[in-house]
Parts: C-alpha cells; structure tokens; sequence
C-alpha cells in the first residue's frame, strides 16, 4: 500500500503551531521508514539522525566528545529555528545509546529537544517505534540500512538492546510496534494522532 495524498482528507496537515514529531526507538525498529511515509503524507521536511551523523562523522571521529558536542548542537539549532520560523518537521532518534548511562544522556537530550521546540513557539509529539528482538536482528541485513550507515552487526545491536529501557518518554506518547503493523498504517496513525 503507497500512501497518496488523495487518500486522507485534508492531506498536508495544518500548523498555525509548529509540530515536532519525534520518532524514537532501537535500532532496525523502523523509526525512517514511518517518517519518511509519514513525510509523504504530510509534507513536513523529514530531518533523520543520520543526516546529522554522517555529516558530523566526516570531521569528527563517531562518539568522540567533540562529535557529540556538535551533533546535539546541530539538531537542537535546527529545532529552535524550525520552531521559530513556524516550520514543522520529522526527527528520527535511536533510543539505545551507547556508552554510560546512555538511555539516560538519551532521555535528556530528547527533554532538552523538547524544551527548545516549545520554548520557540511549537509542539512536540513523540512516537516511540518498537519491535521485537527477533524483527530488529532480522531487518539488520537490509538494503536500506547500507545506504544509510546505520548499524549492520547483530552482536552491536544486542550490546545496545540488552537491558534497553523499552518504556515510554512521556505517558502520551503514541507507541507503534512494527511487527504488529505496516510503515503506511503507523504513519496514518502518527497523522490522525495529530488530527484528533
């Protein structure tokens, strides 16, 4: 199923406040294919991690302490002027971060995501994206996954996951569990999510 315009009512979605709609969850959940059907659907620009990544990779060496510094300061820059400047958009972010306490460097940075996106004017609607153990390993061997750089080695991502807080960022969050459904009917639930 392709996701036409023609098939929702009232398509591109009004705005008079700027959304964020904020995709969460591990690695290999589907977190870019939602957006990027979701982006379709709605017409906000789809700004995923690994644009960020790549680009700050090529200077800086991948988790280094320079490499964070201006990856977080890239994203949270683009947010506030997004926000700022009226414009809805779609993040992408992987939720098991590696490192120490790496969730909790993740909870903070989605929070300090928020705070800026809200603090210029808009709103944030986090989706947490999830799947099974067996669905993530089994989709690491993808196409789509090369062209991007992401993560292609099954013990990393078992290294990641294991033990990865799989609970919700905030107790409103839309859940979406990709196992159980399509990329086309999860970015039709993250569009009537933001219509109702």
């Amino acid at each position: 199923m392709t996701i036409s315009t023609e098939s929702v009512p009232g398509a591109c979605l009004p705005a008079p406040v700027p959304v964020l709609v904020y995709l969460y969850g591990p690695p290999a959940s589907g977190k870019l294919t939602i957006a990027e059907q979701f982006a379709r659907l709605s017409g906000y620009p789809l700004f995923h991690n690994h644009l960020t990544v790549n680009a700050v990779r090529a200077v800086f060496p991948f988790g280094s302490p320079p490499f964070t510094d201006v990856l977080h300061r890239v994203r949270l820059d683009v947010f506030e002027t997004a926000a700022r400047s009226g414009l809805s958009l779609i993040f992408t972010n992987n939720s098991a971060w590696s490192g120490a306490d790496g969730y909790s460097r993740f909870c903070a940075f989605a929070a300090r995501a928020r705070g800026v996106f809200e603090g210029g004017g808009g709103r944030v609607r986090f989706v947490r994206v999830t799947a099974p153990q067996a669905i993530l390993e089994q989709r690491l061997d993808e196409q789509s996954r090369r062209e991007h750089g992401k993560l292609l080695e099954i013990d990393r991502l078992r290294e990641l996951t294991d033990g990865l807080d799989q609970t919700s960022l905030y107790p409103d969050d839309l859940v979406i569990d990709t196992s159980q459904m399509s990329p086309e009917d999860a970015a039709l639930a993250v569009f009537e999510a933001l219509t109702t």
